[in-house]
């Protein structure tokens, strides 16, 4: 004959007062945690709950004036921190600002602003030695305009060879700025 063992289920040895008591100790567990979040956030953050923080405005591309009045206009101090050449920015509009814009700070908080230098100066390329419309298309890919281009005989070149530039090669020059190119012509050929 077969004996069956009576195991009882795995909950039923706890019983109704059991729950009731795990219950309230879940409650106690819950509660503590809510009441040392809040004040841990209170505590870490009390700009948040005092609720006079305001948002940094975006103040890209803006002429520096103007961005020092909408900062101040939101109640925040600016201080610039120097220049950074910029190709879209036009010279004195502002290409930087530290802390981001719509970041919540504290009223007084400074705003640190870079403005733009204007566009970066472009190195006038070597082109000496080269053909007239060689030269032209390695000017005008450097981001410089060719200006004048004269011409002087005898100068020892095979004609239509550039054999100087104005200003020389190296020197800085505005993005879209002119350079002039000296050619040199036929020995018959007369300027």
């Amino acid at each position: 004959m077969r004996m069956r063992r009576h195991t009882e289920p795995a909950f039923a040895s706890i019983t109704a007062g059991r729950w009731r008591r795990f219950a309230r100790d879940l409650g106690l567990v819950a509660l503590t945690f809510g009441v040392g979040y809040a004040v841990s956030s209170y505590y870490l953050t009390p700009g948040a709950a005092a609720g006079d923080d305001h948002a940094i405005p975006r103040v890209f591309g803006q002429p520096l004036a103007q961005s020092r009045a909408a900062l101040a206009g939101a109640g925040f101090r600016s201080r610039v921190e120097g220049e950074r050449p910029s190709p879209t920015v036009p010279r004195g509009g502002v290409v930087w600002q530290d802390p981001p814009p719509d970041l919540v700070l504290p009223p007084n908080s400074i705003v640190r602003l870079v403005v733009s230098a204007g566009p970066a100066a472009v190195s006038v390329p070597d082109v000496i030695g080269l053909s007239l419309p060689y030269a032209e298309r390695v000017v005008e890919a450097a981001g410089i305009r060719v200006g004048r281009v004269d011409t002087v005989r005898g100068a020892g070149a095979e004609a239509g060879v550039v054999i100087a530039t104005r200003p020389a090669p190296g020197n800085g020059r505005a993005r879209g700025g002119a350079v002039d190119l000296v050619v040199s012509s036929a020995a018959g050929a007369g300027l």
